[in-house]
């Protein structure tokens, strides 16, 4: 939080905005951390929400600024941090094992000498993906999966690259964000597909392969899915304010059909302003 403040009837906070913490239950819970309070997000479906952007961003090495470079990022860090480097988009580009240096060798080893998981996902069809073990069901919930399985954990990032490039021959390995907002997938046989797609894998690989075959279901706070997608973003609509209507993925879902990625926005300063004198408060 930078600036909390009251004034007559409105509390006007100035927030770097991050993304939505997760907890697996039924429906998925989401929060966000405001002034050392936890906010569940779920309570503020069915009500009117106002998010205004101040028109600043800060970078995650704390430069504040009109608008990033790319991706999140100032010019220095895009080029220069080890977050933005190309083996965080391409696993199969970790060098960590073999210690050679991408741009920061200490904390590459620290990230990419992890355990992995390789899993499968059911959001918009089914998908393969990767993620560090002591993120396991928060990416599908951030994905907005329905249905997830593991299928191998490695003892490093490279490792699970390897397997991923290996599988994305023939099942996606990105997922339709549209399509995942429109509503829930058709259920896929989970255990069958895996078994399939493990005879692809290399014999040298074949010992990561998890004999574990439970399928996880996932369910989501939506009251209404959006029917024509409209999504909106901080630079075109620097004022959002709706009824929300469901969270699925780190999707805020609003009325007329629109949606709001919170992720994607992550260090923009926004303020969330609500009606005291409403009967329910708004979000936050």
């Amino acid at each position: 939080i930078l600036i909390s403040l009251n004034f007559d009837n409105k509390l006007i906070m100035a927030y770097v905005l991050k993304k939505m913490t997760t907890n697996l239950s039924n429906p998925i819970s989401y929060s966000l951390e405001l002034e050392k309070e936890t906010h569940i997000i779920n309570d503020y479906i069915n009500k009117n929400i106002k998010i205004e952007w101040d028109g600043s961003v800060i970078c995650s090495c704390g430069k504040k600024m009109k608008k990033f470079y790319r991706s999140n990022f100032c010019y220095n860090c895009y080029w220069k941090s080890p977050l933005a480097s190309q083996s965080i988009f391409k696993p199969e580009l970790c060098t960590a094992h073999l210690g050679i240096e991408e741009r920061d060798l200490e904390w590459e080893k620290k990230f990419q000498l992890a355990p992995h998981y390789v899993y499968l996902a059911n959001s918009s069809g089914v998908k393969v993906g990767i993620t560090r073990k002591s993120e396991g069901v928060k990416r599908w919930i951030d994905q907005g999966a329905s249905q997830a399985i593991y299928l191998a954990e490695v003892p490093n990032r490279r490792l699970s690259g390897d397997i991923e490039v290996i599988l994305k021959k023939y099942v996606n390995d990105i997922t339709n964000w549209r399509k995942m907002l429109s509503g829930m997938p058709e259920k896929k046989d989970l255990i069958q597909i895996k078994r399939n797609l493990c005879a692809y894998i290399p014999d040298e690989l074949k010992k990561y392969i998890l004999n574990e075959d439970k399928v996880y279901e996932l369910d989501y706070p939506v009251f209404e899915y959006p029917k024509r997608i409209k999504s909106l973003k901080l630079e075109k609509t620097p004022i959002i304010e709706g009824v929300l209507k469901g969270i699925k993925g780190q999707y805020l879902i609003l009325d007329d059909d629109r949606v709001f990625n919170v992720r994607s926005h992550s260090g923009f300063i926004i303020k969330f302003l609500f009606n005291e004198s409403y009967k329910n408060p708004t979000l936050f």
